[in-house]
This record gives C-alpha cells, structure tokens and sequence, in this order.
C-alpha cells in the first residue's frame, strides 16, 4: 500500500481547494491507497470543504484554531493605530517561524511514497522534505507575480512532476523553462459535474429563494483585485444605461469586499449589484443565471466556467491567460473578450440578451465539449505518475 500526503494552504470555497477535495474523494476511494492530508489554516467557518473530507482520511492542521482566532482579532484591529499593526506584523513573524519548526518536525517524524502539494505551499520548505513531490500550477506563469522569481523556479525544479492544467499553460511552462520541460505533465482539473448538477437542484432558504426569482447575471471568484470584479460593475453600469433589467448577483469573498461594496454604493447599484458573500453552495445560483460573466485579468484552469457550462449556462470571459480560451474552444460555445476590453464585454452581454437565438446556439454545442472534464482520466493519468 502507497501512503500519500495531500497538502493544501487551506478548504476555503475557491478553485484550487475544489480541485483539491475532487482528488482527494477519487484517491481515497483506492484500497491501494492510504491518504492523508495537511492543511496549513485552521479555520473552521471558513474551511467549508472540511465537511467533505472522507473519513478515511487523517487531516492534520499546522496553525491552530487559536492562532488564527487571534490573526482576525489583530487584523481587525491594525486599522485602529500604529502599535496594533506593529503588533499584527510581529505576529505574522511570528507564525511564520512556527510553521517552518512544525514543517521540519513533521516531515523528519513522517515519511511518504508520494507528496502532493496542490498549491505549490511547501515550495520554501523542501529542503526539510525528504519524499518525492508533486505540485500543480493554477496560474499563467506569464502573469506570475513573485518577488523572487528566481528563486520560485529553483524551488520548482525541485520537485518530481508539475501539473500543468491546460495546453496552453504547457506551452507557455516550456517556452519560459526549458531546463524543466522534462517535469512537466498537462492534466486537466478533475470535475465531478454530475456532483454539480445534483447540487443545483438542492433547496435554498427563503431569502436566497426570491433574489433567484429575478432575472440576473452571475460571476463567482474570490474578492481579489486579479479577479476583475470592479470591472464587472462598470460594465453592468453601462449595460443599466443602455436599458438592461437583469440584477447582477457575485459571490465570493476576500480583501476587495468594503471597496466593491462602496463602489457600489458610489454608483447608486445598490439595487441592482449585490455581493451575496461566500456560498456553501454556488450551483443553484449558476443553473438559474442567465449568463455567467467573468472578467478576471488571470488564471489557470477556471473551474467556474466548466462548472456553468455543464449547468448549461452560457459564459462570457475576458480571454485572460490562461484557460478560458481553452474551456470555450476559441468562443465556439462562449463568447470571449480581450482582456480589459470592458466595451466590448459590454457589448457581447447587450448582444446576447437582446438574441437569445445565440444563447440557444451555444447550449446547443456545450454538452460535448464539458465531457472532456471527467474525473474519471483525470484520476488514472495521476496514478500513472504517483
């Protein structure tokens, strides 16, 4: 029996912890297999993927519910005067010197025959690790932003494979490094889509139940500059001039909340844009959407939009490197955007609301394609590495 660690910063609803609890129900169904994980945060509201882990897997948390109790407690309070952000500063210090002790503590009193790092977050620490490792890379490596990018691709190189999660980041992988082509494996995301399409039929309260009675757009993505939202609300802006009724709803959460909010606000939407917070449960919102709108400046894989197309709602994408081209075949079954260009997404929304005969076309091509995103040969090419 192989025993593998999976590794992962945290289980907070976003694309990569998707990812990660999709391969970790798949491996743990495998007899062959003994599976554990490690989880950098502990944060029980937040990790809305606990309650997914098998329970035949042992979970282990590096930082305690009690450290990150008192991170929000500080970093609530660093707003209020100098000595508190000092003080919260410290303290991140502080918890990052706890996690290497822990890290080489760990990896010297466990060994592994495999290693799989989800989110490249014991790239610092490999030196400590002993057994072979796995990671993937979410992002395009072109719009990978690291202080010390050197040092990144050095640590890179240190690992057994990485996983690229689309041809086209392949491509750009192998035209940037070369020395490190060898490495390098093209698997797609695993998607459970018939677990998604059961979810979207799941009730939700009152409340949820008459803001999806209206018509509307949706985009779900955590709240971070790179995601683009603030774009999002400038385009339905102009689309309400232009006579629009569709709400725009977004979910999700991170450090943009209060500034898109206050945009909000600025531009009197507050009737028509609502940001609905993170959702345990985003499907029911999907399937009933009229169009899926994503406006994010970078990404990988964007789970998001193979999870609308098997809900059968039409995506509209800034073609952002990389994926979106890829998931929508060029715009033959979604229209894509050049990135930034928010007339033109503008227009491609008006157009499509106003010809619902294209929206139709689209439907029509979306079944064939979301095959290819099966968990089933996304699971066999990773055990043929492990």
């Amino acid at each position: 029996m192989k025993k593998i660690l999976m590794y992962n910063g945290q289980l907070y609803m976003g694309g990569i912890e998707k990812v990660f609890i999709s391969y970790l129900k798949e491996l743990s169904k495998d007899k062959n297999l003994e599976i554990e994980i490690l989880i950098k945060e502990n944060d029980p509201e937040k990790n809305i993927f606990l309650k997914e882990v098998p329970e035949n897997v042992k979970v282990t948390f590096i930082r305690s519910r009690e450290y990150m109790e008192k991170r929000e407690r500080l970093s609530l309070k660093k707003k209020k005067n100098i000595f508190y952000k000092f003080l919260y500063q410290s303290y991140l210090t502080y918890g990052r010197v706890k996690m290497r002790q822990f890290i080489k503590k760990y990896f010297l009193e466990n060994r592994y025959d495999c290693i799989l790092d989800l989110d490249t977050g014991l790239r610092k620490d490999i030196n400590y690790i002993k057994d072979p490792l796995i990671t993937w890379c979410h992002i395009s490596f072109k719009v990978l932003k690291r202080k010390n990018k050197k040092d990144f691709i050095e640590q890179l190189g240190k690992y057994k494979n990485i996983i690229l999660i689309c041809d086209e980041m392949k491509k750009e992988f192998e035209e940037l490094y070369p020395h490190l082509k060898e490495k390098g494996i093209r698997i797609y995301n695993p998607m459970d889509l018939e677990k998604v399409r059961e979810r979207s039929l799941e009730k939700v309260n009152k409340e949820d139940e008459k803001l999806l009675q209206n018509k509307y757009m949706i985009g779900v993505s955590r709240l971070v500059k790179e995601k683009g939202r603030e774009d999002l609300i400038d385009i339905y802006y102009k689309l309400k001039e232009r006579g629009v009724k569709e709400k725009l709803y977004l979910l999700g959460d991170g450090p943009e909340y209060s500034r898109l909010k206050e945009k909000i606000k600025s531009m009197n939407l507050e009737e028509d844009v609502f940001l609905l917070g993170q959702k345990e449960n985003p499907y029911p919102w999907v399937k009933n959407a009229e169009l899926f709108v994503h406006t994010s400046y970078c990404e990988g894989l964007p789970t998001v939009l193979i999870e609308s197309l098997a809900l059968n709602t039409v995506v509209v994408s800034y073609d952002c490197p990389t994926g979106p081209d890829e998931i929508l075949k060029n715009g033959d079954i979604g229209e894509l955007v050049e990135t930034g260009n928010k007339i033109e997404f503008e227009n491609k929304v008006f157009n499509l609301l106003e010809n619902r005969d294209k929206i139709e076309e689209f439907k029509k091509r979306i079944p064939e394609r979301v095959k290819e995103f099966s968990s089933e040969e996304v699971i066999k090419k990773l055990k043929e590495i492990l």
